[in-house]
């Protein structure tokens, strides 16, 4: 997509951070906006704010991880503007501490939100967009964790951000759709992600007694080592990711890097990778089986036909 002056786009997430850099990029283009997140205050604010500037804006509080919700952003969209351009799944929320010690109530919440938010944007949107036979793009925030394994539970729902929009993408692209996706990696932004704690719902709060003092400390620790970390100098601004993210839509990017230091840690995984397909192949010599036995063609041309 090229043009974007009276274009319609919804963005979740919207009320803070990398959502509200977005949605203010989103109003200098000219574009009609819905903004989506769970915290109804601080997203009449960033209506409010808007507004002032002359943007056309109306919010909609909506929960990402009830597909209902995400339904009813989606008729909200349809009813006030006919029509949604750009789609920014961007909704998300992070756990402090190691997956070693992360419980089944952070797993659900994390997961409801980010990978199942996404999931839920993807499906109630997409049908709407490739009825509009115009071009339109989904935009769906991933982070370098999920290029790269850390941070526990909130790496898994990203690297299935990564492979939902992937695959998407390349569906997309075997029916010459006019709908396009792309997937977001941001480095350390000063958003915050490092509070998101305060929209945990309450029936997936850990229960203090069942956590050791110990790991409570450590978490503790930890979470005040990131807040510095998010909001200190060497944090990338909501806005710089908005304008990547807005060239990346321009050059119809499906993996969009706000960091170059991503490209290292995507090194060293793929080595590790490679090297670990030595294995089977000493193990193929050593015992003097046929290589083609363990060599899928069809497996082969499938990959080596993937149009990225």
């Amino acid at each position: 997509m090229k043009q974007f002056k009276n274009k319609v786009a919804v963005i979740t997430g919207a009320a803070s951070g990398i959502g509200k850099a977005i949605a203010e990029r989103c109003c200098e283009e000219g574009m009609r906006v819905i903004l989506a997140d769970i915290e109804e205050s601080a997203l009449i604010q960033a209506e409010k704010e808007l507004k002032l500037k002359g943007a056309p804006v109306i919010s909609v509080v909506t929960d990402v991880s009830k597909q209902k919700d995400v339904e009813m952003l989606a008729k909200e969209t349809i009813d006030t503007y006919g029509a949604v351009h750009l789609l920014f799944n961007n909704a998300g929320v992070g756990i402090i501490g190691s997956i070693l010690q992360q419980t089944m109530n952070d797993y659900k919440w994390v997961m409801n939100v980010n990978l199942w938010g996404v999931i839920y944007g993807m499906y109630a949107f997409y049908p709407i967009m490739a009825n509009q036979n115009e071009d339109c793009h989904i935009i769906n925030t991933s982070s370098a964790a999920g290029v790269n394994p850390g941070l526990g539970v909130y790496g898994i729902t990203k690297f299935g951000v990564t492979a939902l929009s992937e695959m998407f993408a390349l569906g997309l692209k075997t029916i010459n759709s006019k709908v396009k996706v792309s997937v977001v990696f941001p480095g350390i932004v000063n958003t915050g992600i490092i509070e998101c704690q305060r929209n945990r719902p309450e029936d997936l709060i850990n229960a203090e007694s069942a956590l050791d003092p110990k790991l409570i400390e450590q978490s503790e620790q930890i979470f005040n080592f990131a807040k510095q970390l998010y909001s200190g100098p060497t944090a990338m601004s909501p806005k710089t990711v908005a304008d990547i993210v807005f060239n990346g839509i321009q050059n119809e990017t499906l993996f969009i890097f706000t960091d170059l230091a991503s490209e290292t840690g995507i090194k060293i995984r793929t080595e590790a990778m490679l090297n670990d397909m030595k294995i089977l192949k000493d193990y193929i010599q050593k015992t003097g089986r046929p290589k083609g036995e363990f060599h899928s063609q069809l497996m082969d041309q499938g990959y080596k036909s993937a149009n990225y």
